[in-house]
């Protein structure tokens, strides 16, 4: 396949955008029934025996939709040493990483137009099958899908790898998939710290100004920059990306897998492409189609849960570094990122380098999640050279131009700046550690234009599977039921299966969900029980 040649060039004003050529006469735009008695619960699956589902009878449910191999796939290269090595962390034994890029149109309504290249990984082991379907997983603006995909080859989840190779696809516009570069640094930080850098440390309107003004600037200048296709990098356009995979591969459906805020990817691709979306697997999805308010809400209340748990799991003050209270303690911390006393580390910055840390914590390294404490605890201390390390890491990761663009692109009913101090004092009494944080983070987007929101689908192409995480440090663990009415609305009943751990992705981390959507995977579905529960 043709390799995109990037030359860099002035845009207008100050900013500067990414463009890609791909052959001499193509420029290619590269924006860089419910029961009556007792609730037992969900049934546990322990795993090893594809989830205890029943089999159909010949009478039952129809087969679901075949996956198949790719009748015409990429030229795929290695690319494990030079994946671990852009995200600093150590390759997971026996898995084959490979890479390939893929060229789409910004906007698929003009397929003769500007394109842009989106990066993709696959992950495999020795004893995937060569003729076995591919499972797609997205994890939209969160993270890289190339780094989630690195998270499950390192941990439980990796035994899905050994039935079925599973592709990676970043999302367009962020380092992987052709950077934007439409902000200034001042514009960045501002963000990037929710105001505070350069502000009076006790003075919350003014740190609010300043983030209103600052988000201000960046849309203008993103809007200026982009034109025309500032709006061209939501969820709906993320899909589109996944059709033009579908559509290379020249198979008739997909198996998706939506991690956090790519569940809304895979949704707006079971709308847009109706029938298309062979397995729908919603990984600690997230709100889909909730507005700016509802879905902030939802993650301060999950992510302070997920500290909790991350303090739980620390174990005693003798054992855990964060000593006998540990959850004061991160408050601490973050009480001196916001008065000054974290050598310049601000109070967002600390917030999003734990809970970046804890989102990504080697399942295959126990003692990750006690190197996170001590790095707090350190910082506690007045040593912030750790969690300064891990605060660069978490900005790497998670507040790109490119992720910004496309979370302003998909905001509904974005929430007025003189509406986000109530916001502050009412979310910080309920999360006290991540209330705040959550308000401030609603202004981001609100001089942003944004793009026509995706319909929810009237009907769903299969029953999904909802991996339902409790503990997300980045989404926090309430999108699940959120999505109920969604189901209703499109008749369909998804087999919900709990999982009560820390960190992102479920798949990644669970070899009982693994099993269960390997089964998924098949022609035959699931059947009862639909509430299941794997164990951490």
């Amino acid at each position: 396949m043709r390799r995109a040649h990037r030359r860099r060039v002035r845009g207008p004003g100050r900013r500067t955008a990414v463009v890609c050529v791909a052959a001499a006469t193509s420029l290619l735009l590269a924006l860089t029934g419910c029961a009556i008695g007792p609730d037992t619960g969900p049934e546990v699956v322990t795993g090893g025996d594809g989830g205890g589902e029943v089999a159909p009878s010949s009478s039952g449910p129809a087969p679901l939709p075949p996956l198949a191999a790719p009748r015409t796939d990429f030229d795929w290269s290695d690319c494990g040493r030079a994946s671990v090595g852009r995200f600093g962390v150590s390759a997971p034994g026996g898995i084959s990483v490979e890479c390939a890029e893929m060229d789409v149109p910004v906007d698929p309504d003009r397929p003769t137009g500007d394109t842009i290249s989106i990066s993709l990984s696959r992950a495999k082991t020795a004893a995937t099958p060569a003729g076995a379907a591919p499972l797609v997983l997205t994890s939209g603006s969160d993270l890289p899908s190339s780094r989630t995909l690195l998270l499950m080859a390192s941990g439980p989840g990796r035994t899905l790898l050994d039935k079925h190779p599973v592709v990676a696809i970043d999302r367009r516009g962020t380092p992987e998939s052709s950077a934007l570069d439409c902000m200034t640094r001042v514009e960045r930080n501002a963000l990037g710290n929710n105001g505070l850098a350069g502000a009076s440390p006790s003075d919350q309107d003014e740190r609010i100004t300043r983030l209103a003004r600052a988000a201000s600037s960046a849309s203008d200048g993103c809007t200026e920059t982009l034109t025309p296709h500032q709006l061209d990098f939501g969820a709906a356009f993320a899909a589109s990306d996944i059709e033009a995979l579908r559509t290379r591969w020249g198979v008739d459906h997909l198996g998706l897998v939506g991690v956090g805020e790519g569940s809304d990817v895979v949704l707006a691709y079971a709308s847009n492409y109706s029938g298309r979306a062979g397995r729908i697997i919603l990984d600690t999805p997230t709100p889909f189609g909730a507005n700016a308010r509802d879905r902030g809400a939802t993650q301060s209340t999950g992510v302070q849960a997920s500290l909790r748990a991350f303090v739980q799991q620390c174990g005693p003050s003798g054992a855990c570094p964060l000593g006998g209270d540990g959850m004061a303690t991160i408050g601490a911390v973050l009480t001196k990122g916001r008065t000054g006393g974290l050598a310049g580390i601000t109070d967002t910055e600390a917030l999003n380098a734990i809970t970046t840390a804890l989102a990504l914590a080697a399942p295959d390294r126990p003692q990750a999640v006690t190197e996170v404490a001590s790095a707090v605890a350190a910082a506690d201390r007045g040593d912030t050279g750790a969690l300064a390390d891990l605060a660069e890491r978490a900005d790497g990761l998670r507040t790109t131009d490119g992720q910004l663009v496309a979370r302003c692109n998909d905001v509904t009913g974005p929430v007025g700046q003189n509406e986000i101090p109530g916001l502050i004092d009412a979310w910080q009494k309920q999360n006290p550690l991540t209330g705040a944080n959550s308000a401030l983070s609603l202004l981001r987007c609100n001089a942003w234009a944004t793009s026509t929101p995706v319909n929810p689908a009237t009907a769903l192409p299969v029953d999904p599977l909802v991996l339902n995480g409790a503990n997300d440090p980045i989404n926090g663990g309430g999108g699940a039921e959120a999505l109920g009415g969604l189901f209703i609305k499109a008749g369909t009943t998804p087999t919900t299966v709990s999982w009560d751990g820390l960190g992102y992705s479920v798949l990644a981390r669970s070899a009982c969900a693994a099993d269960v959507v390997t089964q998924y995977l098949g022609e035959a579905p699931l059947g009862e029980p639909t509430d299941r529960g794997c164990p951490t």
